[in-house]
């Protein structure tokens, strides 16, 4: 029985000792995810030698360089001299200087400690940008005996801005459509969810129409800002047949001044003329096929309600079946509070030899100000 219980207890002594050792490989693994974490801002990989010594792959990485952010920067270095180097007391470390002027050094590592020749170490270090303006940064360190590296060699000169964040909701939403000849347009937009949709078709003749979400933001003085504009959407524009045209746009009004920039057409599309044929086979009832977007246009030309179509495609987004744009302009802003709308625009048009047709739903997930 003794014999039992000691063979009994070595096993589940192995097995907790198993345990431990996955849980610290996973704990390293995940280390490592968390080290690599956010992009590239600033990559170097050679800067040069000095006192014996070669520093390389100088990296900054963040999900970006703004206030508020965190940023974390690492550097290479390599004894090639013919003998051993000895850092003293301060080490190898992030050289850095705020806006201000001030000593911001980070990342201090291998204090009094000795780079055997042939060796190479990695030094790294965060830093939490708090201030808005230029930051510096660099690779530094002592030697015993020496003293100090380059004051600001090879320095990376990096600007942060403050960011505002918008979501929804925003204050409130509008649109416009246009319409000549034989043509439909509509649009519907919802300003508590961020949500756009705009659906035109054309058989001879042209649509257009826009749909756009208003926020009010705050800039601290009168100044240029950079507004970058995040869309998730579903959809897109498409031509069918010869001599038809469509496009998709994302659009800014503020004030006096209008932007726009296109959409590349097509992309989602055949997520969109899913849509377009599911909806054009239930207004069918007798069982009529609608195979291609051609058959299933001549449908929904007898559709007078878009509604329905419009709501599938709302359905897709809230499923997340779509894509990202960010559409990225820049305003002269006043300081206090600023009314912009953002949105998205549609344009076709077709004559006897073709049909075209744009549609699309969006949500417009954040807005931000970098100012």
């Amino acid at each position: 029985m003794i014999i039992i219980n000691a063979l009994f207890s070595g096993k589940v002594k192995f097995y907790e000792e198993r345990m431990i050792r996955e849980a610290f490989l996973l704990l390293i693994f995940l280390a490592g995810l968390i080290q690599v974490h956010g992009k590239d801002i600033y990559y170097r990989k050679y800067l040069g030698k000095q006192d014996g010594l070669k520093i390389y792959q100088f990296t900054i990485k963040g999900n970006q360089f703004a206030v508020g952010s965190q940023i974390t920067v690492s550097f290479k270095i390599k004894n090639i001299s013919n003998k051993d180097i000895k850092f003293g007391k301060y080490g190898a470390f992030v050289g850095c200087r705020d806006p201000s002027g001030k000593n911001k050094d980070f990342g201090h590592s291998f204090r009094n400690f000795v780079l055997k020749k042939g060796k190479s170490i990695t030094t790294t270090g965060t830093i939490k940008i708090d201030k808005a303006g230029v930051w510096s940064f660099w690779p530094a360190f002592y030697i015993e005996k020496k003293g100090w590296s380059f004051y600001k060699w090879h320095e990376v000169k990096l600007k942060a801005q403050k960011i505002s964040v918008y979501k929804p909701p925003y204050i409130n939403c509008d649109g416009w459509t246009t319409v000549k000849g034989i043509a439909k347009a509509r649009y519907l937009c919802n300003h508590k969810t961020g949500y756009l949709a705009l659906l035109m078709d054309t058989d001879t003749g042209g649509a257009a129409a826009e749909t756009r979400q208003y926020l009010n933001i705050y800039v601290p003085e009168n100044k240029k800002v950079k507004i970058k504009a995040t869309f998730f959407y579903i959809g897109g524009s498409k031509t069918v047949g010869y001599g038809s045209f469509a496009g998709l746009q994302a659009t800014y009004k503020f004030r006096k001044k209008y932007g726009r920039k296109d959409i590349e057409p097509g992309l989602n599309y055949q997520i969109a003329a899913e849509k377009i044929i599911d909806v054009a086979l239930l207004a069918v009832p007798e069982g009529g096929e609608a195979k291609t977007v051609w058959q299933a246009l001549k449908i929904l030309s007898e559709i007078k309600d878009y509604y329905d179509i419009i709501t599938s495609i709302g359905d897709a987004i809230k499923k997340r079946k779509g894509r990202t744009y960010t559409y990225t302009f820049s305003i002269k802003a006043r300081k206090g509070y600023n009314i912009i709308g953002i949105g998205l625009r549609g344009n076709c048009s077709s004559v006897i030899t073709g049909k075209s047709f744009v549609i699309v739903g969006a949500i417009l997930k954040e807005v931000k100000v970098y100012y």
